[in-house]
C-alpha cells in the first residue's frame, strides 16, 4: 500500500492509531467491575465443580479469578464449567475458596456440601460501625488466634490480632476501627490451635468524613497530613521507602525523583526536588 505524503503523514496517522488505543484501553480499565464471594470448609475426600456462566456481554466468562487458601488457581476460565481440584489436600485440612468474577453475573457451586465444615465453629454478628468492630462465636477450641483484615490498596492487610477467649460457648469480640475515608471492606480470620482455618464474610462500613489531603507535592524535606494517619511510600521501582502512622513524614533523606505516596485506600504522586 503506497503512504501518501511522506514519513510525516505516516507518522501522523501511527500517532492517531496509538491514541485511539490508548482511549481505548483506558475505557476498559474505568468500567471493569468484578465482585467476589467466598466459601470455607474442610476437605472431605471430593473435589469442587463450579458452573460458569457468559458475563452481562454474552461474550466473556463470568468468573475471572479463583483462588484455594489465599493462592491463585485458576485465571479466566474460559468454559461453562470447571473443577476446583482439591486432590493434594489431606481429609480435613481447612478449604477456604474465592471466587473474583464479573459484575452483573455469578458462578453457581453446584456441590458445596462437599466441604461443609464437621468443626462446629461458626462466626455470627460481624458489624462494623463508626466506634467498633465486633463479632460473636460459638465452638472455638482453646488457643485459637483472630486475625482482623482490612481491604486496602487492592489487598487484603492484616491489622490486628487477637488470642480467642477459647469458650466452647458464645464469645464477643470489640476492637477500635481505624476507617479510611469512604467504604470500608473487613473480614475476621480464626486460626484454631490445630491450624483448621476459618473466614468470616466480609463486611462493610462507610465512613463518611473529608478524605485525608497532603501537601506539598513539590517536597524539600517533608509532607504533611491534615490529619494524623497510616502511610506508605513507594519509589518508582516499586520499593518502600518509608512507612508509619501520623501527621508529618520526613523525607530530607530521599534522592531527587517521583515517588508515590499511600494514604487513606488510595496513591497520590510527589515529587522530591
Amino acid at each position: 500500500m503506497q503512504v501518501k505524503g511522506g514519513d510525516k503523514d505516516y507518522k501522523i496517522i501511527r500517532l492517531k492509531n496509538s491514541i485511539f488505543i490508548f482511549i481505548f484501553f483506558i475505557s476498559i480499565s474505568v468500567y471493569s467491575q468484578n465482585t467476589e464471594f467466598t466459601m470455607t470448609g474442610e476437605y472431605q475426600g471430593k473435589n469442587i465443580y463450579v458452573q460458569n456462566p457468559l458475563s452481562a456481554d454474552k461474550i466473556n466468562f463470568c468468573t475471572d479469578e479463583v483462588y484455594l487458601n489465599e493462592k491463585l488457581l485458576n485465571r479466566s476460565p474460559k468454559t461453562s464449567a470447571f473443577e476446583i481440584d482439591l486432590s493434594h489436600l489431606a481429609i480435613g485440612d481447612p478449604v477456604f475458596i474465592k471466587i473474583v468474577h464479573k459484575d452483573g453475573c455469578k458462578p453457581k457451586v453446584i456441590n458445596p456440601q462437599v466441604i461443609r465444615s464437621k468443626s462446629s465453629f461458626r462466626f455470627f454478628n460481624t458489624v462494623a460501625d463508626a466506634l467498633s468492630i465486633h463479632w460473636s462465636t460459638v465452638g472455638e477450641l482453646p488457643f485459637g488466634k483472630f486475625y482482623l483484615e482490612h481491604y486496602r490498596n487492592k489487598n487484603w492487610v492484616n491489622i490486628q490480632t487477637i488470642s480467642g477467649k477459647g469458650s466452647f460457648d458464645s464469645n464477643q469480640y470489640n476492637l477500635k476501627p481505624e476507617h479510611h475515608t469512604g467504604d470500608n471492606k473487613y473480614r475476621v480470620k480464626y486460626v484454631q490451635s490445630d491450624g483448621k482455618m476459618f473466614f468470616s464474610q466480609v463486611f462493610s462500613y462507610f465512613n463518611d468524613v473529608e478524605p485525608i489531603s497532603f501537601y506539598p507535592t513539590q517536597v524539600v524535606d517533608r509532607i504533611t497530613l491534615s490529619r494524623s494517619t497510616e502511610y506508605s511510600v513507594v519509589d518508582s521501582y516499586g520499593n518502600q521507602i518509608a512507612k508509619g502512622k501520623g501527621k508529618e513524614i520526613a523525607l530530607s533523606n530521599l534522592k531527587a525523583g517521583l515517588y508515590y505516596l499511600y494514604v487513606d485506600n488510595r496513591e497520590e504522586k510527589f515529587v522530591k526536588k
